[in-house]
C-alpha cells in the first residue's frame, strides 16, 4: 500500500498566472493539496477588464469574476484563502506565514512546492499630498468601484490622468465615458512611451480630437489642497496648473518583491530572477507574471513584462516542470495592444527609440494603408511600421495604430518575430484574403515589400528625423496632385505630379540630390525609380507626407 503523501502545492496569487498554475497542476495530479492564498476579495478575475468597470462599458461584477473559491472547490478540489496576505517564507522548514486579512489570524501553511503570483503594484509619485482621498490607482476591481463612488458622491467634473502609458489611456477613455473633462499629464515627450514618438503623434490627434487636454514633457512640483486634504490644483515644473476633482495615477509599476528578497531569493534589477522553468534560486520555490524577471528575445535581457498571456503560460509552465513536464519558457517580444478612443495602437518587439537605446542601429519603413480591399465599404488606414536588421533583414519589432485590423497585423508580425523571420520572409507570407478582412497584399507584405526593397538597394529611404541636418543644396519633390499640394506641402517643396514627372523632370536639378514625398510613399518610391534611372540621386521620405500632415515631424522653414 502507497502511503506516500500527497504533494502540497501553495500558490501565493490568484488572478492570471497563479489561477493557471493552480489548474493546470490539478489536471496534472488528481492526489496533489492544491492551496491559493490570495490577498484580494476576488481569486479569479478578469484584470484587464478593470478600467472598462470604471467607463460604465462593464457592469457586473459576474462579467468579470471567472471563479469563486465554492467554484474552485467544487469543480477542481482546490483550496482557496481569500483576503490572505503572505507575511514569511521559511524556506528551511518548507512553510509560509500568513494573515487572514478579516480576522487578523497569523497561521502557517506547509509546502513541498510554492510558487510566488504575487504581481506587481502601483508606483505612486514621490511628492507631497500623494496620498489625498482624491488621488486613486487603477488595478484592481476595488480600485474601479472606489474612483466610480467617488466621482458620484462628489460630482466630479475633471479628472487628471498622471501616466500617458497603456493604463492612463485606458483611465482617459473610460472616466470620459462618464462625463468628465480629461486631462493627462505624460513625464515623456509623447504618450506610450514604448512606441516612436511619431507614430505616438497620431494618438496624440485623435486624444486631441476627443478634447482630452495633454500636457508632455511635464513633471509634476506641487499639489495643492483644500482644507479637507483634497487636491484641487497640480502645479507643473513649467508653471502650468492643472484643476482636477480626482486624479488617477498611474506612472508605471513595482514588482512585489518584498517577502521574497527577505526570504533569501535572488532578485535581479526589477523582480525575482528565475529560470526557464520559472524557479527561483530555492528549487523549491517558483515565481512567475508581473513579480519576476524574464528575457526579452530582441534585447537579451531580463525584463519585467506586466501582460497576462505570459502570466498564464508561465503558470502552466510551472506546474507542468513540478510534474516532471520540462518545457522551458522561450521568453518575451513584448507584445501590447490598446485601444485608444476610436483607435487601436498595437506594437510588439521594440521601436526605434527602443532599440537605439540598446545599442542597435536599426533600418525601419513605414507604409499607410487600407485595413481591408479599398473598394470594400467601410476600410479605414492604418499606419504601419516595422524595424529590422540592416544586410540580413531579420525583423526586430513592429508598430501600428488605425482603427481596424491593427490586432491582426501585429498578431502575425509577432509571430514572425518570435519566429525570426526578415523581411524577406515577410514577402511570402501566404495570409487570408477576403475583401471584407483584407486585401491580396496584406499590409504585413505590402511592409515586407518595402523594407526587402530598401535592402536591395531598389529604394533609397530620408527618414523624417534627417530633416534637422539636410543639407540646404538638396531639393523636396512634392508628387501628389496639384489640389492636394495646395491644402498643404513641405517648406520649398517643388510639385509635380506624379503622371506628369516623365514630362516635367527637367524642372529639376539634376547636380542636386532630390527627396521625394507623396501622400503614403508609394508614388514617391515610383517617383524614385523614374529619377534614379535616369540619372539622379533620390531618396524617398519614410511614410511620406501623411505623417508630416499629422504634426510627426517638422522640418526646418
Amino acid at each position: 500500500m502507497d502511503t506516500q503523501e500527497p504533494l502540497k502545492i501553495v500558490i501565493v496569487g490568484g488572478v492570471g498566472g497563479g489561477m493557471a498554475a493552480a489548474v493546470r497542476a490539478r489536471r496534472m495530479n488528481e492526489m496533489a493539496s492544491i492551496t491559493i492564498v490570495e490577498k484580494g476579495e476576488y481569486i479569479s478575475y478578469a484584470n484587464s477588464g478593470v478600467p472598462y468597470v470604471l467607463g460604465g462599458l462593464i457592469t457586473t461584477d459576474t462579467t468579470l469574476v471567472l471563479q469563486t473559491a465554492a467554484g474552485l472547490k467544487a469543480r477542481f478540489n482546490i483550496d482557496v484563502c481569500v483576503n490572505t496576505e503572505l507575511l514569511a517564507i521559511s524556506r528551511n522548514k518548507h512553510v509560509i506565514e500568513v494573515q487572514d486579512l478579516n480576522t487578523d489570524t497569523v497561521y502557517s501553511l506547509p509546502y513541498d512546492k510554492l510558487i510566488l503570483s504575487q504581481g506587481a503594484e502601483p508606483l505612486r509619485p514621490q511628492i507631497e499630498g500623494i496620498d489625498s482621498p482624491n488621488i486613486f490607482t487603477l488595478q484592481t476591481l476595488s480600485d474601479s468601484y472606489a474612483i466610480r463612488n467617488h466621482v458620484v458622491k462628489h460630482e466630479c467634473r475633471r479628472a487628471a490622468i498622471i501616466g500617458g502609458g497603456f493604463i492612463g489611456l485606458k483611465a482617459a477613455e473610460n472616466l470620459y465615458n462618464l462625463g468628465l473633462q480629461i486631462t493627462v499629464i505624460e513625464s515623456n515627450n509623447h504618450v506610450f512611451p514604448l512606441f516612436d514618438r511619431d507614430m505616438a503623434e497620431l494618438l496624440h490627434t485623435e486624444l486631441r480630437r476627443q478634447k482630452v487636454q495633454l500636457y508632455l514633457n511635464r513633471k509634476i512640483e506641487q499639489l495643492d489642497r483644500t482644507e479637507d486634504g483634497y487636491v484641487c490644483n497640480i502645479i507643473l515644473d513649467d508653471g502650468s496648473t492643472v484643476s482636477a476633482d480626482l486624479v488617477v495615477t498611474a506612472t508605471g509599476i513595482k514588482a512585489q518583491t518584498s517577502v521574497a528578497r527577505e526570504a533569501g531569493l535572488a532578485i535581479g534589477k526589477n523582480g525575482v530572477s528565475v529560470n526557464v522553468f520559472m524557479q527561483s534560486s530555492d528549487m523549491d520555490i517558483y515565481a512567475i507574471g508581473d513579480m519576476v524577471e524574464t528575457e526579452h528575445q530582441i534585447a537579451h535581457r531580463p525584463q519585467i513584462l506586466a501582460l497576462a498571456g505570459p502570466a498564464n503560460r508561465q503558470g502552466r509552465l510551472a506546474a507542468d516542470h513540478i510534474f516532471g513536464i520540462a518545457s522551458p519558457y522561450r521568453g518575451n517580444v513584448g507584445t501590447f495592444l490598446s485601444k485608444v478612443f476610436n483607435l487601436t495602437a498595437g506594437i510588439t518587439g521594440l521601436s526605434i527609440e527602443g532599440l537605439r537605446e540598446i545599442g542597435y542601429s536599426p533600418l525601419w519603413i513605414t507604409v499607410h494603408l487600407p485595413d481591408h480591399a479599398g473598394y470594400y465599404p467601410l476600410s479605414s488606414q492604418m499606419t504601419l511600421r516595422i524595424a529590422f536588421e540592416p544586410f540580413t533583414g531579420r525583423l526586430l519589432g513592429a508598430q501600428s495604430i488605425g482603427r481596424l485590423g491593427v490586432d491582426k497585423r501585429i498578431d502575425v508580425l509577432s509571430t514572425a518575430l518570435q519566429a525570426g523571420m526578415s523581411v524577406f520572409d515577410l514577402e511570402h507570407l501566404e495570409l487570408s484574403y477576403a475583401p471584407q478582412y483584407g486585401s491580396a497584399k496584406d499590409p504585413v507584405n505590402m511592409a515586407g515589400f518595402v523594407g526587402s526593397n530598401l535592402l536591395r538597394g531598389l529604394v533609397d529611404i530620408f527618414y523624417p528625423g534627417e530633416f534637422q541636418n539636410m543639407p540646404r543644396d538638396w531639393q523636396i519633390l512634392d508628387v501628389r496632385p496639384s489640389e492636394d499640394y495646395m491644402r498643404g506641402h513641405a517648406p520649398s517643396a517643388i510639385n509635380i505630379p506624379i503622371d506628369s514627372l516623365r514630362d516635367n523632370i527637367s524642372r529639376l536639378d539634376k547636380s542636386r540630390p532630390v527627396i521625394i514625398y507623396s501622400r503614403v510613399g508609394y508614388y514617391g518610391y515610383i517617383a524614385y525609380r523614374i529619377l534614379k534611372q535616369t540619372g539622379y540621386k533620390a531618396a524617398n521620405l519614410d511614410g511620406g507626407y501623411e505623417l508630416f500632415a499629422k504634426g510627426a515631424f517638422h522640418p526646418p522653414t
